[in-house]
């Protein structure tokens, strides 16, 4: 009998049966399950620290070499983002469960560590878009102001500037759309399942 198998034997039960399950067996597919989730949320953001580097990196060596100030900004919003990340990673590490934990606190570990990512992804604005935003919109503001007072208010070098903030502005509400939607798709189902689980063994 799988997680799945056994999710359904626990809802579609009579109040009166009793449905007999294997401890151990519930344990081992709990912990399976809690490995691949913390597996796949360390290489999602293994992904975007080494995103976050890599471009604070190539802000820095641009700001450096052409003395272009906003690069400094946008290097320094990358730098904050991907340290963000790390802490809270970090953090979430001295939250795990031991491999001898009992059933129930490896279910509230997975509740909890469920919660935390539900948190994470509603919250993606102030953490992720937000410091973003401010150094793309600083770069973009020095363009401009360079464009109108320095070279002679080209119209299609401020058109061009225009198109870049409007499609930066699609691709953040495209990125905060996308992790709104994964709460409500994959998050959310798996809190409803580990709550109705964790409610169980009550």
């Amino acid at each position: 009998m799988n997680f799945e198998d056994m999710q359904k034997a626990w809802q579609s039960h009579d109040a009166r049966a009793k449905v007999m399950i294997d401890a151990d067996v519930l344990l081992k597919e709990v912990r399976h399950n809690q490995r691949h989730f913390r597996a796949m949320i360390f290489w999602r953001d293994a992904r975007q620290v080494g995103v976050a580097a890599l471009l604070t990196g190539l802000f820095l060596h641009w700001a450096m070499r052409d003395r272009i100030w906003p690069l400094y900004i946008m290097a320094f919003t990358c730098f904050g983002v991907g340290a963000f990340m790390v802490v809270d990673r970090l953090i979430q590490r001295r939250k795990q469960p031991a491999s001898n934990d009992s059933l129930k606190t490896c279910i509230e570990s997975s509740l909890f560590q469920v919660n935390h990512q539900i948190w994470l992804l509603r919250n993606v604005f102030w953490w992720y878009l937000l410091p973003l935003g401010l150094g793309i919109a600083g770069f973009l503001a020095y363009l401009a102001w360079r464009v109108i007072f320095l070279e002679g208010a080209s119209p299609s070098a401020i058109r061009l500037i225009v198109a870049v903030g409007a499609g930066c502005g699609l691709a953040y509400w495209g990125v905060y759309w996308l992790n709104h939607y994964a709460v409500r798709k994959n998050l959310e189902p798996r809190r409803q399942e580990l709550e109705t689980l964790l409610a169980s063994l009550d």
